[in-house]
């Protein structure tokens, strides 16, 4: 879309689609969209037939004449979206099930650098329980089911604009949990109506520090936000660079909120086995040496290893 300069609004318009629809799509919130309309967008963006293929997997179709293609190419530069394209983190999901296979989930901070993964595990948590297309080796990491019955996730993406003021989070969340937010959505209104809740619910909040840089979340906001936690059966999960406590006392915005996070897993760079894992799923066969050239170029990280990946499938398309 930057590349040809086309904003939400102006592919939906072209689309003839609504600007939260494309939006949606962009931001995973709708994970698989018709394909006809995915074909569509493909044609207004002019993609390439390598880009085409990469297209219709990202939004959970086969591509056309499937069975001839070779493995899936993981996406390049940007979060995963669909879990077929999610690899590794097996000791960071075991954790988090291990937090989370209780009566009332555990509230966990997921710790990383930028660019470490940590919205494309976010986005593999939220979409595995309902991905009808995934690879033979995938789930891994639950063993005995992605979600306890009855579980239910919500999604808080501090990047967003709208998630930066408390009122439109708040019917967010609620809009999420097919709850009626009250004419006056406070942080009153809002505790009043999460009461309603009567299964485990975890809100998943990526990227904090965006959300504690936010001027309108004040320290009122996030000292609330504790209150939330002792009803029973909601929980956060919260995704950031370094401890959220860390984050709050940097913005001077303490709050007992931040307490809630006595599990902090780390994420960083993939084992060797999953990085062998993602090259073997490269397009083109990769040599031996060549596997072991990215090994040690990328250090094993995910988006180094995706680029020398996807580097060498473009060479072998102009070669």
């Amino acid at each position: 879309m930057k590349k040809a300069g086309l904003s939400d609004e102006t592919l939906a318009d072209q689309m003839r689609i609504a600007k939260m629809t494309v939006y949606n799509w962009r931001t995973g919130k709708t994970i698989s969209p018709v394909r006809n309309n995915v074909l569509k967008c493909a044609e207004i963006l002019k993609l390439t037939p390598k880009q085409r293929v990469d297209f219709l997997r990202a939004a959970g179709h086969v591509p056309d004449q499937a069975h001839l293609l070779p493995p899936l190419m993981p996406v390049v530069g940007v979060p995963v979206i669909h879990p077929c394209q999610f690899f590794g983190r097996t000791h960071v999901l075991n954790q988090i099930h291990c937090a989370w296979n209780k009566p009332v989930p555990e509230s966990i901070a997921i710790i990383g650098p930028k660019r470490s993964g940590k919205t494309s595990l976010l986005n593999y948590l939220i979409h595995i329980s309902r991905a009808s297309q995934l690879r033979a080796d995938q789930p891994k990491g639950w063993p005995d089911g992605w979600l306890p019955r009855g579980f239910q996730l919500v999604r808080v993406d501090f990047q967003e604009a709208n998630m930066q003021q408390p009122e439109t989070l708040m019917r967010d969340v609620l809009r999420q949990l097919n709850l009626n937010a009250p004419a006056l959505c406070d942080q009153a209104g809002f505790s009043n109506v999460l009461k309603q809740l009567s299964q485990p619910t975890v809100i998943l909040m990526d990227d904090i520090e965006a959300g504690l840089a936010a001027p309108a979340l004040d320290a009122e906001f996030w000292w609330n936000l504790r209150a939330l936690g002792s009803q029973g059966v909601l929980s956060f999960v919260v995704m950031a660079a370094k401890q959220p406590i860390q984050w709050a006392r940097d913005y001077g915005k303490p709050s007992p909120f931040f307490n809630l996070f006595g599990h902090s897993f780390s994420i960083g760079a993939f084992t060797e086995n999953e990085a062998r894992e993602l090259l073997a799923h490269s397009p083109e066969p990769l040599s031996s040496e060549e596997i072991e050239q990215m090994l040690l170029k990328s250090g094993c990280w995910p988006e180094a290893l995706q680029k020398l990946c996807d580097a060498r499938l473009q060479r072998g398309l102009l070669g």
